[in-house]
């Protein structure tokens, strides 16, 4: 629960410190007083939007503090582990945030910086504020689906979270389908293009290095005339003197070494220079037999380069890159073919994610029916305990498009009288019944998820008379289980709540400042008494105000016993 709540430099409140009890609170006080301030910083705390707006004019910050005290949710302990106070892990729980001007927000849980993310998952678990808007939200079609699927508790949320992760799964398939589909004709073209270029790269025969060769013998064959003349007339100058001269030159020096050392090497190197000619004239003769001037060789050469350059223009700039693309060609071929293939296996997948679906979204309509009888039943009896004694509430489940959250919809609907039809509850004329209806919700939907601190504000907006009566009778049941704040301008509901704060606001120093005090005694008298007659306080709305209270706790005493 929530122990006590300090405020500072908040809106128009300076500094206020507001120490809370078990059971039912009602903060009262004249309208425009400030009683939605303490609301809206509790919803600061908690982790609601924030903005500099909510800094007292003239501060540079302000801050918001709540102290709990235990029975806390299961589900807390695991979420904050390591952030308990480590002299007393599951008792005291502070909970902290801070806004500055042009500056980010501080939140803290016991003294420990933590995320937004962290403080708003925390919030959620310690204090469940029901304002104007969570009203308004009741009479949502969505949030309607929402609040039944919660009621149905754990088996029926995952049921609603593989429903949705099948609907995800459904319209994948049917998306990888209809891409298929959408793009076959294009598929089959560019397979047709593929397939072209492929057998005419692969029946033209390239390899490696041919177009560097097929040059070369171009230019020989160019020029092949040529190199026969040249080829021939080295023929014969070696055969004419080189020869016969070395010949001659090694002969005499072989003679002059038997008389002189020193001619030897020259005799060995003449002889070298001969055998050398020899040889060089014979590959003259070899190399003149291989040159070729055939001129259909020639064009059979400058057609082949053609060919490979026409393959350059469309597929790259050498043969080793129409190569490259010709393998590239290949494996889109392949991918092409094989998504052609899995044709059927796409439609296999989208029918089979479809089926998958249905079962999914059926077991999900047969959970909802089961919980709408029971939340009808269970909201039919509060609202005969609000004074409503002839109500009954149902949820109808009218069919919608199939989609993430199933294949149906929740529907309110109420008839508050006999002999009347079923309305949907966002279009029940009265004021005061409506506030009952969602109440009625509420105190059955509350008991779910054990909030140690519920927050009414302005829940008897409409009310008067037994019906006033009835709903504070069950916020004072509300309140004997679980930490109960109401915000109320009724002397009913201060009379029954076990403590009376009140709000109200007040000009110190020249500046507009909201405070709070507790109301006991004859304060709180005087206060019920106000609240019943405005100023116009006499002797008999005093004991007035003193009865209401005599009445409420006296019933409450006895309930208690």
């Amino acid at each position: 629960m929530l122990y006590e709540l300090s405020v500072e430099n908040f809106a128009l409140i300076q500094g206020l410190s507001l120490p809370l009890s078990p059971g039912f609170n009602a903060l009262t006080g004249e309208t425009g007083a400030g009683k939605s301030l303490i609301v809206d910083a509790m919803a600061l705390l908690t982790g609601g939007k924030a903005n500099e707006n909510l800094i007292r004019s003239g501060c540079n910050r302000c801050r918001v503090e709540g102290v709990f005290a235990a029975p806390y949710p299961d589900e807390l302990y695991a979420l904050l582990d390591g952030y308990w106070d480590e002299e007393s892990p599951e008792d005291t729980l502070i909970v902290s945030r801070e806004l500055s001007r042009g500056g980010r927000g501080v939140c803290r849980i016991n003294g420990r910086a933590v995320n937004l993310s962290l403080l708003k998952q925390a919030g959620k678990l310690l204090i469940n504020i029901h304002g104007q808007h969570e009203h308004m939200l009741l009479l949502e079609e969505d949030k309607q689906t929402q609040l039944l699927d919660s009621f149905g508790g754990d088996n029926q949320t995952a049921a609603k979270e593989a429903t949705a992760a099948a609907f995800a799964a459904w319209q994948q398939a049917k998306s990888d389908l209809a891409a298929y589909e959408n793009d076959k004709q294009g598929r089959s073209q560019r397979l047709d293009w593929l397939t072209y270029q492929i057998d005419e790269i692969e029946n033209a025969g390239l390899r490696p290095g041919e177009e560097e060769e097929l040059e070369e013998e171009s230019q020989r064959l160019d020029h092949g005339e040529k190199l026969l003349q040249l080829s021939d007339q080295a023929h014969q100058a070696l055969e004419a003197a080189g020869l016969n001269a070395l010949h001659q030159a090694a002969a005499n020096f072989r003679q002059a070494a038997a008389w002189d050392k020193q001619a030897a090497a020259l005799s060995d190197r003449l002889e070298s220079l001969y055998y050398e000619a020899e040889d060089c004239q014979r590959e003259i003769s070899s190399y003149r037999l291989g040159v070729n001037a055939d001129p259909y060789r020639l064009e059979e050469v400058e057609n082949r380069l053609a060919q490979i350059g026409r393959l350059k223009k469309k597929y790259g700039a050498s043969v080793d890159d129409i190569l490259h693309y010709l393998e590239t060609a290949k494996e889109e071929q392949a991918a092409l073919a094989e998504t052609e293939i899995s044709g059927p296996s796409l439609s296999a997948r989208e029918e089979a994610a479809a089926q998958d679906y249905r079962h999914k979204a059926e077991y999900l309509s047969l959970l909802r029916q089961k919980t709408a009888l029971m939340l009808g039943e269970a909201v039919t009896g509060e609202l005969q305990k609000l004074a409503m004694p002839q109500a009954v509430f149902r949820v109808d489940l009218p069919s919608c498009p199939p989609g993430p959250g199933g294949m149906e919809k929740a529907q309110f609907m109420v008839c508050s009288n006999v002999g009347e039809t079923f309305l949907p509850v966002a279009k029940v004329a009265s004021g005061g019944e409506l506030s009952r209806i969602v109440l009625g919700l509420k105190v059955v939907l509350c008991q779910l998820d054990q909030v140690p601190t519920l927050i009414f504000d302005e829940v008897d907006t409409g009310l008067s008379g037994r019906a006033l009566d009835a709903v504070a009778e069950r916020l004072a049941v509300v309140g004997r289980h679980t930490q109960t704040l109401v915000v109320s301008h009724g002397a009913v509901m201060a009379a029954a709540a076990g403590r009376q704060i009140h709000i109200r606001k007040e000009v110190i120093e020249g500046r507009t400042v909201v405070s709070a005090r507790e109301q006991t005694g004859e304060a709180r008298i005087e206060e019920i008494a106000r609240m019943i007659a405005g100023n116009n306080i006499t002797p008999t709305t005093r004991r007035q105000a003193k009865e209401m209270l005599a009445v409420w706790h006296n019933e409450a005493a006895e309930n208690e016993t």
